[in-house]
């Protein structure tokens, strides 16, 4: 019985069809990925640092809830801060129910508060009221390591 072996090649040519088919491949999951990430912070928010904060572990079943001061022309603080969700403003009144929507689709949520140094407990506590009325059972504040 005779064995077939390779043909070999007529030209010296290599074939990079498969190499651009994952070069793209990558160049559009890297697009979508940053295109998420931007979305899921706000610029203009500086995260509070400490000692002794944990990592959260996985980061499936996330959503990040940015809590972003207002500008305004005066020193400290000015007045209550917009709540954002994937970019979206939400205010204060309907935040329960839209964080009912998210938990009814992912009953694991884990919700990260991105709130900055500067923002009074009093305009968190709503947040976290809100958090409560959703049955939201796994909350975070997200804080960086000093140094």
């Amino acid at each position: 019985m005779k064995l077939r072996g390779i043909k070999p090649m007529e030209g010296e040519h290599v074939n990079v069809t498969p190499l651009i088919d994952v070069v793209m491949c990558l160049i559009i999951f890297f697009l979508l990925v940053g295109h998420i990430a931007k979305k899921a912070s706000i610029k203009g928010i500086k995260i509070p640092t400490t000692v002794t904060g944990k990592s959260i572990g996985s980061q499936s079943n996330q959503l990040i809830i940015n809590i972003v001061p207002r500008s305004g022309g005066g020193q400290g603080y000015q007045g209550r801060p917009r709540i954002y969700i994937w970019g979206q403003y939400y205010s204060y009144d309907n935040l329960a129910s839209v964080l009912r929507e998210y938990k009814s689709h992912n009953p694991n949520l884990k919700l990260v508060i991105r709130a900055d140094v500067s923002t009074p407990y009093r305009y968190i506590a709503p947040v976290l009221v809100a958090c409560a009325k959703a049955k939201i059972v796994s909350v975070h504040f997200m804080t960086q390591r000093q140094g």
